[in-house]
């Protein structure tokens, strides 16, 4: 009769769920990233959105460095 030899290591099952658990973990940080990276580029285009409104809502005074 043949014995399996006995190992440490665990078994196959057991290595598969703990690599879908660290695939799973990147995904949501991969996700939560993905989501400050969005936040910021909005961020972004609401501030240049915001300076260039507040440029062409400055008041126009007439004065021309070009007139004659």
């Amino acid at each position: 009769m043949k014995r399996k030899p006995v190992s440490d290591a665990p078994d196959l099952h057991t290595q598969l769920e703990s690599l879908l658990d660290q695939v799973w973990e990147s995904e949501a940080d991969w996700r939560l990233w993905d989501r400050v990276d969005a936040m910021v580029l909005i961020e972004t285009l609401r501030s240049k959105r915001a300076a260039s409104s507040a440029q062409d809502a400055e008041p126009d005074d007439g004065s021309c460095e070009h007139a004659a």
